[in-house]
């Protein structure tokens, strides 16, 4: 089943800029030295069918899912910048989960962007170990050039690989050319959007923690993988 999701406010739920950032932005060209490893689970470049039957995909225990529900951050990406996600139903309650859970991914390093915000609560809820790290780290990056974005991103051919009951792998492409960098302070445009930037493949692993929330713990980019085109 595959359904298109806009998000601007949203409690459920990187535009990759690989010049400088792997989020938001209209960067035209480079390439992201920082995700170059390999994801255990995840072949290199090549993401996986959602029809593919994988290894036991019994959902996590309903408490845990009912404590995630009840404490799930706002996440609010404003007015001038919105996230659509298409493919985002698949029928297997797990892989649901997974996908919804994703998407915090984006929007919480997005959010914390457009807010200017190095602490913003989303982060840490739908992020943790390395991916962490790496997105704190990119997230004052952003802020320390006092620019945001706006524009819209779009996130296509997700897919997801469960491998066991708390672990599993995504990926997804995500295309940028209709976001602008911005100023946050004045709005105006810093680096126009670039229609013919090429979409971005990401390759992620992800978690299932304590309350039952699906964090990303390690992700890796490749910008105009064939499997985006």
């Amino acid at each position: 089943m595959s359904s298109v999701r806009r998000v601007r406010r949203t409690t459920a739920t990187v535009s990759a800029v690989v010049c400088a950032a792997l989020v938001l932005g209209a960067c035209g060209g480079g390439d992201d030295d920082s995700t170059d490893d390999a994801i255990p689970g995840v072949e290199q470049g090549e993401a996986e069918n959602d029809s593919e039957d994988h290894t036991d995909t019994e959902a996590p225990e309903e408490d845990a899912d009912d404590d995630a529900d009840a404490d799930r951050p706002e996440i609010d990406l404003g007015d001038d910048f919105e996230n659509v996600y298409a493919d985002d139903e698949t029928g297997d309650e797990v892989k649901d989960a997974i996908l919804r859970d994703s998407r915090g991914y984006f929007d919480a390093v997005d959010a914390a962007i457009i807010h200017q915000d190095t602490e913003y609560p989303a982060l840490s809820y739908y992020i943790a170990g390395d991916a962490l790290i790496a997105s704190v780290d990119l997230v004052n990056t952003i802020v320390g050039r006092g620019e945001s974005a706006s524009g819209t991103a779009r996130i296509f051919s997700r897919s997801v690989e469960v491998l066991d009951e708390e672990t599993a792998t995504v990926s997804f492409c995500r295309d940028f050319s209709e976001v602008d960098d911005i100023d946050h302070a004045t709005g105006e445009v810093v680096t126009p959007a670039d229609p013919s930037a090429q979409p971005t493949l990401y390759l992620t692993r992800v978690e299932l923690n304590d309350v039952g929330v699906w964090q990303t713990i390690e992700y890796r980019g490749e910008r105009g993988a064939s499997e985006c085109n």
